[in-house]
């Protein structure tokens, strides 16, 4: 994985309204910590960072540059936005890693292809888990993991434990997690009550045929 690069600089000054600043600067108030590493605040470049989500790069190995650390090489492990405007991103967590030591950390699930129970018998495609998390080495970290929903029918999927990544990358997820179904389609709920209504129209026509004939059988006994 390659080690990508987002400009950064110490966050001097604390408060509400320092913060306000930087952002309107166009930058994004973090932290950067780990282990035997005193938390740091920082911010970081709000373009840089957006043109890196755009190319869903966020999980990667990413260098923070700061000057005066000898290795700033860390991962997102928290990413906070603003819940009426998701795009907006208003603080980061990075954590330090070492090369050495293996990493937990949160890939992107890529759905590929159409399945035959889609093309084929009007079924509908499933994506239960968009990510998976990981423990691995941090030069190992998968971009994504690439899933062929292509052979799926309806009734069938694919599971957690379907997925194929690198020997030495292992996922944390539950094994009997679905990743990816192909469901029956219901029947919209304005057809079911339109069939109900056309049953009882049914029954009640033929209440009324059942009893107009025996009227008319009992006039006849009656003349008769």
């Amino acid at each position: 994985m390659n080690i990508e690069k987002l400009t950064t600089r110490p966050r001097e000054t604390r408060g509400k309204s320092s913060v306000r600043k930087s952002r309107q600067e166009g930058w994004i108030p973090g932290v950067f910590y780990g282990h035997g590493r005193e938390t740091r605040n920082i911010e970081v470049d709000a373009r840089e960072f957006a043109s890196l989500a755009r190319a869903r790069k966020a999980s990667h190995l990413i260098d923070l540059g700061l000057k005066d650390e000898k290795d700033s090489v860390a991962i997102i492990k928290e990413i906070q936005r603003d819940p009426l405007i998701p795009a907006d991103v208003y603080h980061l967590d990075f954590q330090h890693v070492s090369m050495d030591e293996k990493v937990r950390v949160d890939i992107a699930v890529e759905i590929v292809g159409t399945p035959v129970g889609v093309q084929e018998q009007d079924g509908i495609l499933g994506n239960p888990v968009k990510m998976v998390a990981v423990n691995c080495l941090p030069m190992s970290i998968p971009e994504k993991v690439s899933v062929d929903v292509s052979g799926l029918h309806i009734g069938e999927a694919i599971h957690v434990s379907d997925l194929s990544l690198a020997d030495d990358v292992e996922i944390l997820n539950s094994p009997e997690e679905v990743v990816a179904n192909v469901t029956r389609p219901t029947k919209p709920k304005e057809e079911e009550v339109e069939t109900e209504e056309g049953v009882e129209e049914g029954a009640d026509e033929g209440a009324g045929e059942e009893k107009e004939s025996g009227e008319k059988k009992e006039s006849q006994k009656a003349s008769e």
